[in-house]
């Protein structure tokens, strides 16, 4: 008798992937260079073989079903493993190849990215990568304007017409540099900083995406002139580094800074804020096949860790 692995077709799976990435039919139908009604087949189909409904329909919206939760996890770890078998075949001339285009915001360090893309690159040598980097607007920007197939950066509240998942989270704290009159000063409150002056990111504002950093400020009435501003991490860093003012950075980006002395913590702390960071693509992608197959292994990869 023939198993489940026997009767499901991979084009199904495939399919239903792209219903769930967007959000509904004719988005994954335009996706996928299909009629509507091709695509509500296919998902009855899956829904057939499977003996389980995928999704529950709510007039115009939808929400998966359980079944619906675990077949989307699992497909997308398979569209990844499928997307992994490019390395047994990398000596044959057709294998995959074209450019995969990348937005990122200044100081991303995230192990999980860095790992599928040498992965990738690994398993598809003729691939190539643009990368372009920038602030979170700049990235948004890019996204926008199909410059990049998919980014990676912070948002303050829902982009239109982008799609986004958390790819990791990051605890910002206070620092100062070597040469601040603080530096080195143990057993300070956060009375101790009210007047201090403050290097900032363009984007620590009350509507941009580093929000609660200017928030944590005004509730703190930390009301020193602000010094120095930059989109860019690094500048921010540099500017703290050498004493023009105190700041916020994410933790994960100064641990050598901190064992050289560059930098020292001040209070809170408990830091400043949890902010993060996100994967984000359009909602009517124009993904390359190599683009396809990437962005489809970073989900996946990444679906699989929560």
């Amino acid at each position: 008798m023939s198993g489940i692995h026997d009767r499901l077709d991979w084009n199904l799976l495939r399919t239903f992937i792209a219903i769930v990435q967007e959000g509904g039919i004719s988005r994954a139908a335009e996706r996928l260079h299909l009629t509507q009604p091709a695509v509500s087949l296919a998902l009855k189909r899956l829904e057939d073989r499977l003996g389980e409904r995928m999704i529950i329909r709510s007039g115009n919206t939808f929400e998966l079903s359980v079944a619906g939760e675990l077949v989307y996890r699992e497909a997308v770890v398979i569209y990844g493993s499928i997307a992994r078998l490019s390395m047994a075949v990398r000596d044959v001339p057709n294998d995959l190849s074209g450019v995969v285009r990348l937005a990122l915001v200044t100081g991303v360090n995230s192990d999980l990215f860095d790992q599928v893309l040498s992965d990738f690159h690994r398993n598809n040598p003729r691939v190539t990568f643009e990368i372009i980097a920038g602030s979170s607007e700049d990235v948004q920007h890019a996204l926008l304007h199909y410059n990049a197939a998919f980014g990676i950066c912070l948002k303050h509240k829902k982009i239109p017409d982008l799609t986004d998942t958390v790819l990791l989270h990051q605890r910002y704290y206070l620092y100062c540099g070597e040469s601040h009159p603080l530096y080195g000063k143990k057993n300070l409150s956060v009375e101790h900083l009210r007047s201090e002056n403050f290097v900032s990111f363009a984007s620590e504002q009350l509507d941009g995406v580093l929000a609660p950093l200017a928030i944590f400020r005004a509730q703190e009435r930390l009301e020193g002139r602000t010094v120095g501003s930059s989109s860019s991490l690094d500048e921010v860093r540099r500017m703290i580094r050498t004493g023009i003012g105190i700041g916020a950075l994410p933790e994960h980006l100064v641990t050598a800074d901190l064992e050289t002395g560059s930098l020292w913590r001040l209070p809170p702390d408990d830091g400043v804020a949890r902010i993060s960071l996100y994967l984000m693509w359009n909602q009517n992608p124009r993904f390359s096949e190599a683009e396809e197959v990437f962005f489809n292994s970073l989900l996946g990869v990444l679906r699989s860790s929560e």
